[in-house]
């Protein structure tokens, strides 16, 4: 009989490892998809994970994962707060990554983040998972480090436990700002042009090996500590074209334009069609030749890194999200 009981505790402790219940902020974009899509895999339930976001379409894409969705502006005080009420552990996603205006970066790095710690205080939320981002250690302070670094500060001061994350750029499946930008770039043009002369250093990460990560901190929480999550390798811009080039089924080739020519360009045509998604902070943000600190996170948290030309691969077996403002 004694056995019987101890069975019957055993599979109540196992149920409880994945009910917890968990919200994610600005988890209907590039980040939230995937890792949504691993945290299912790993047996966390749909019916206690929240996803907040102000992308209409995108949480009309994330419901076919059965998770519950709110639509909201995390930058303004309102009813999406009532969502906290339980909530065990949330995971702060929401970021504006570009712009041409300021109080864009003001309110979805520095307001949302605000109005996300009051609405942990108000239902006693206790933990939180926070992404920065490596650009707070930039040599170069554009607006989205500056507005990313007051987040931090905030998460610092709020006395919550947290974990933050600061990964350099990620890529993979559903990825449309980033590598996958960069895909639909040359897919649309048969000359790809490069900034000087291309020798740009970047430490892609996998988006899949970040969100290992976060599954491993949702089970067992660091305490008030940050990460740098910068990819192994370092990998030369220009690599990387060439690198998008070898999984293309198109010819295709790159030109070197002087890096004060290429600037002006890109000013240029931004003005002409301001839908251009790429912008000169991003250039800037590009060409500043940042290595950011070689933390060995596939040791801690033993993760096998993605390998740089495996997880472009992986994109175009996934499918790249097509961009109709490419140019």
């Amino acid at each position: 009989m004694s056995n019987k009981s101890s069975h019957r505790k055993f599979k109540i402790f196992t149920f409880n490892i994945f009910s917890m219940k968990i919200i994610i902020t600005g988890g209907a974009g590039f980040v939230g998809k995937n890792l949504i899509r691993l945290m299912l895999k790993n047996k966390f339930k749909p019916k206690d994970i929240i996803v907040i976001d102000k992308d209409r379409n995108a949480l009309n894409f994330i419901k076919k994962f059965g998770v519950n969705t709110v639509y909201a502006d995390l930058s303004k005080r309102g009813k999406w707060e009532n969502s906290f009420k339980n909530v065990d552990i949330i995971i702060s996603l929401a970021a504006q990554i570009s712009s041409e205006n300021y109080i864009d970066f003001k309110k979805n790095n520095v307001d949302a983040i605000k109005n996300v710690v009051l609405a942990a205080k108000k239902y006693n939320v206790k933990k939180i998972i926070h992404f920065s981002s490596a650009a707070v250690l930039s040599v170069r302070m554009d607006p989205y480090a500056k507005t990313k670094k007051e987040g931090e500060k905030i998460i610092f001061d709020s006395q919550l436990t947290y974990s933050i994350i600061r990964p350099s750029v990620m890529y993979g499946p559903y990825d449309d700002k980033n590598i996958g930008w960069f895909i639909n770039f040359a897919r649309t043009l048969p000359i790809f042009p490069i900034p000087g002369n291309g020798k740009y250093p970047r430490q892609p990460v996998y988006v899949d090996d970040v969100c290992a990560i976060v599954i491993k901190m949702i089970r067992k929480m660091p305490k008030n500590k940050i990460y740098s999550i910068n990819g192994k390798e370092i990998v030369y811009f220009d690599k990387i074209v060439d690198t998008i080039y070898e999984n293309l089924d198109k010819f295709r080739t790159k030109i070197y334009i002087p890096l004060p020519i290429f600037k002006f360009a890109v000013i240029m045509y931004k003005k002409i069609f301001p839908n251009f998604k790429f912008t000169s902070d991003q250039l800037d943000s590009l060409v500043s030749g940042d290595i950011f600190p070689d933390y060995p996170w596939w040791d801690e948290f033993k993760i096998k890194p993605t390998k740089f030309s495996d997880g472009v691969r992986n994109m175009f077996i996934a499918g790249v999200p097509k961009i109709k403002t490419i140019l």
